[in-house]
């Protein structure tokens, strides 16, 4: 994100309650005055008279840097100083705020700020988890559900490679045990032993790897290890306990719920995974896989589209703005949209210079 936002974009958190499962009702916009509105619920709040340098938006918060420098949250209708010190980088998740300053670890999370450690030398964020390396101890440990845990203990320079964090899961690849490790729900699992590096990705209770020592491709799913292929893919990605892949013959295949399905026999010219969505570009046509069912949304692709959770909005031939979340497809506006910004199921939509509306719980707001 920018130092300066752009007076007329950005962020949100909930479409349709109808048509969505969780409930993110969050929105941060500049107006046509440059103060900076947080959107709440169907309710605007003039937060700042300035504009602010950077914001993101979360499920349960929004975080933001003001005009002085200060580091602020919105959290449950109100708004509060974090530190007066420029913070070094920021994250904000479904349940998470996470920020570094000075060389500080903290999170943020169900209205309290704890400090991790003092001296963080790598740290990785999912939804609901927090994985650091303490460069005062040299030891890596893991944030979940309100909880510090211990992972490596006085590790000899720094042999965790591939440290990377899904939504509550995460893994890496120690190189001095060469052990491929998994954190899942509290617990640490060693995972397999070789001296190859293990290339893996994280989603949602799911870690997919690739074991180079064999070329055989695995998953991690819910605590148990489940054999994907006897053959490395081709290219692959991961959801929410999902994963969409290429195999060795090109065929594209999807793990979903335990099971190995065929999406079909040739390779998609591209494919997109998010959250519980994968789309992709078969011979021009946008198709999207969605809870076990392809639905075939455009016979084009589109040049501008963006995916959360179960949601893919995009502008179509027109300009106008269509929408397909949870099984179904529907227009958004009829406006020609200049600029738009899907968050957690919900649309900022820049229509004119000087006009942002928000699509939220089946309506359409005017910011003006």
């Amino acid at each position: 994100m920018t130092k300066k936002v752009l007076i007329f974009l950005l962020t949100i958190s909930l479409f349709n309650t109808a048509l969505f499962a969780q409930s993110f009702n969050l929105a941060g916009f500049h107006n046509y005055q440059n103060h900076f509105i947080i959107f709440d619920d169907g309710n605007f709040h003039d937060v700042e008279n300035l504009p602010v340098q950077s914001f993101q938006v979360g499920g349960n918060c929004l975080a933001y840097v003001d005009n002085a420098n200060k580091f602020k949250v919105y959290y449950n209708g109100e708004v509060q100083i974090l530190t007066d010190i420029l913070v070094d980088e920021y994250y904000v998740s479904r349940n998470l705020l996470v920020y570094k300053v000075f060389g500080q670890l903290y999170v943020f999370d169900n209205g309290k700020k704890q400090m991790l450690t003092s001296n963080v030398y790598r740290f990785v964020t999912g939804d609901s988890i927090v994985a650091y390396i303490n460069a005062n101890t040299n030891s890596a440990h893991a944030y979940y559900k309100g909880k510090i845990y211990n992972v490596e203990n006085a590790l000899t320079g720094h042999p965790i490679q591939d440290f990377e964090a899904g939504d509550n899961i995460f893994g890496y690849f120690n190189n001095n045990t060469k052990f491929f490790k998994v954190f899942y729900n509290g617990k640490l699992e060693d995972i397999a032993q070789t001296n190859d590096l293990i290339t893996f990705k994280a989603g949602l209770n799911t870690i997919a790897y690739v074991d180079q020592s064999t070329n055989t491709f695995h998953t991690f799913y819910k605590g148990d290890v489940i054999d994907l292929d006897d053959f490395m893919p081709k290219s692959y990605k991961v959801g929410d306990n999902l994963i969409a892949y290429i195999s060795s013959l090109e065929e594209f295949k999807v793990f979903t719920n335990g099971d190995i399905e065929t999406i079909s026999d040739f390779e998609p010219n591209a494919y997109y995974v998010t959250d519980s969505l994968i789309a992709y570009n078969e011979q021009g046509y946008f198709k999207v896989y969605y809870n076990g069912k392809i639905y075939e949304l455009e016979s084009y692709m589109p040049q501008d589209f963006q995916i959360q959770q179960s949601t893919i909005v995009y502008t179509d031939l027109n300009g106008w703005l269509k929408a397909f979340s949870s099984g179904r497809q529907f227009f958004v506006t009829k406006d020609i949209v200049k600029m738009f910004k899907l968050t957690y199921n919900t649309i900022l939509i820049n229509t004119t210079v000087n006009t942002v509306k928000i699509y939220f719980d089946g309506k359409l707001y005017d910011t003006n």
